[in-house]
């Protein structure tokens, strides 16, 4: 909650246009892994137009950025390696090195919590210290994660559970896992989201084309269940609104707010061909890579009218970060 605080504050002033963003000291900037290029292209959310192209090490898949929206974590599965940018110089900080296969990262407070697919970890980087902190062993085959109180791991089927990392709050991060903190999520889990200070947490079923609210303090209880596409793939609770989820449907091409709390459909983008991960800019704007059309969408929440901007072959996930 503190890391949406800190973002929306940074936001707030840019949502009216170009101008206050300026006078503000920041403009706010959608980074999208791009993979055939290996970069991260940074475009400008008042203007729409591509101010950085950052080399990144081969195939990056998985953006996230830190709690005061500065720095960038860049999973590349095919160079085995996680790359730390700093948004504001577009210098790489660091490349951490040594993963079989990393796939997801997310970050919460000053540390960055990567999977490792081919070595089945939960990587854990120090970002204060800019080193591995810890390698926690999870099931097998783990895939995406969340993290608030807890770390929530998805993993590859056959497995059809989440795992629940103890963080070791409150004091110093000890994390440890538990085979009975391993939940069932429903049909399988993809893509996973928290909702902060909460048990609740939100997946994608796997091409099930629905997306399930749970309970993880009560062992993974669904509260709700709802099929809302044809391919269902990604999903970000939106924490500038505290009562919607968007989730992705590739097959459609769509982007979809969800009510938190029933699942209902409240809203369909539409025009984001192959759509894929989602990301915001404060209340102001919605953003989602686009795969087939080689694209970032871009939807002004004001009006909702859409921006599509080429940013190179196969992008994927994006975070949004405020540059001056």
């Amino acid at each position: 909650m503190l890391r949406t605080l800190i973002l929306a504050a940074l936001l707030l002033a840019l949502g009216a246009g170009s101008a206050p963003a300026r006078d503000s000291g920041g403009t706010p900037v959608a980074f999208v892994a791009v993979k055939k290029a290996s970069q991260l292209v940074g475009v400008d959310l008042t203007t729409k137009r591509i101010v950085r192209r950052i080399p990144v090490p081969k195939g990056p898949t998985t953006v996230a950025a830190t709690g005061d929206a500065r720095y960038l974590l860049v999973t590349s599965p095919p160079a085995r390696s996680v790359t730390l940018v700093d948004s504001f110089t577009g210098r790489v900080v660091k490349r951490f090195a040594g993963f079989g296969r990393p796939l997801d990262v997310a970050v919460e407070g000053q540390h960055a919590f990567a999977t490792d697919a081919r070595w089945n970890f939960l990587v854990i980087i120090n970002l204060d210290v800019t080193s591995v902190a810890y390698r926690v062993v999870v099931p097998r085959r783990p895939q995406n994660v969340a993290v608030g109180d807890v770390a929530l791991v998805t993993h590859s089927p056959p497995n059809p559970y989440l795992t629940v990392v103890e963080l070791g709050a409150p004091g110093p991060l000890r994390p440890s896992w538990r085979p009975r903190l391993a939940v069932p999520a429903v049909r399988g889990a993809n893509d996973i989201t928290e909702q902060p200070d909460s048990a609740y947490a939100y997946v994608t079923g796997r091409r099930s084309g629905g997306v399930a609210g749970i309970d993880w303090g009560r062992g993974g209880v669904p509260r709700w269940w709802r099929k809302v596409g044809v391919l269902v793939e990604h999903v970000a609770f939106d924490g500038f609104h505290g009562r919607r989820v968007w989730a992705s449907d590739s097959a459609r091409g769509q982007v979809l707010a969800l009510s938190s709390e029933t699942g209902r459909v409240l809203r369909r983008l539409r025009g984001c061909p192959g759509a894929g991960p989602i990301a915001f800019g404060g209340q102001a704007w919605i953003v989602a890579s686009c795969r087939d059309a080689n694209a970032l969408a871009i939807w002004d929440t004001r009006t909702w009218k859409r921006t599509l901007v080429p940013v190179g072959g196969r992008p994927h996930g994006v975070a949004v970060a405020v540059v001056p």
